[in-house]
């Protein structure tokens, strides 16, 4: 093996042991919760629009109390590659101090949002945004008529694990913006910006990431 090689993979195995954990754990997390998401009927995301979504965010977001809002909570975005089809890595958000997603009661529920357009994907190159001001968010169709019944108009489809409860429901969030500090540390480089790991390729896909990012993919073939 040559000695570039094998210095490469040991300053790999070097990145891996500095990452932080509870990245690594938000990451999982997120998995799991879209599993979650996939595994009931009543939540699954049908398998067309995942194909064709040109982006994705997924959120996992603190409880408050009735009628408290979240001043916190986290999640990563994903963009595709026009050209290869290919999911970048992930680059995480984090929510401002006004509540985002879905509320029952003050209680802020997890969401998956599939960015359907340039319009939506728009937001993901802003250092804040918001969803459903920034770009019109409704509750995802679901079913196997739910492909031809989406109309390639709205540019963010929201998809939670309540299911049909806010079936045909738009939604305004809380400003999301880029977690900064997350990212330097989970790529370890205090330099990076969103859009260079979106975007530009600018970072290695990690184990999680690579796990995540097959997931969904295979939920988007079936």
């Amino acid at each position: 093996m040559a000695a570039a090689t094998l210095f490469k993979k040991k300053d790999e195995a070097e990145k891996e042991a500095k990452r932080d954990a509870r990245l690594e754990k938000r990451v999982k997390s997120i998995s799991d919760y879209f599993a979650q998401v996939m595994a009931s009927p009543e939540s699954k995301i049908p398998s067309g629009l995942l194909r064709k979504a040109e982006g994705i965010i997924i959120m996992r977001q603190f409880k408050a109390g009735l009628g408290i809002g979240v001043k916190g909570g986290g999640g990563i975005a994903m963009a595709r590659d026009g050209k290869t089809g290919e999911w970048s890595a992930p680059a995480f958000l984090k929510a401002g101090e006004a509540s985002i997603g879905l509320q029952i009661g003050g209680q802020v529920l997890d969401s998956v949002f599939l960015l359907m357009n340039e319009d939506g994907m728009n937001m993901l190159a802003q250092t804040q945004f918001r969803v459903g001001v920034d770009a019109a968010a409704t509750a995802g169709p679901h079913g196997a008529e739910a492909e031809a019944r989406y109309t390639g108009e709205t540019p963010i489809l929201v998809y939670s694990d309540i299911g049909g409860l806010y079936a045909g429901a738009s939604f305004e969030g809380g400003f999301l913006v880029p977690d900064n500090k997350a990212n330097a540390a989970y790529y370890n480089d205090e330099a990076i910006l969103m859009r260079e790991i979106l975007f530009q390729n600018k970072v290695e896909k990690t184990v999680e990431a690579r796990e995540l990012i097959e997931l969904i993919e295979q939920h988007s073939k079936k």
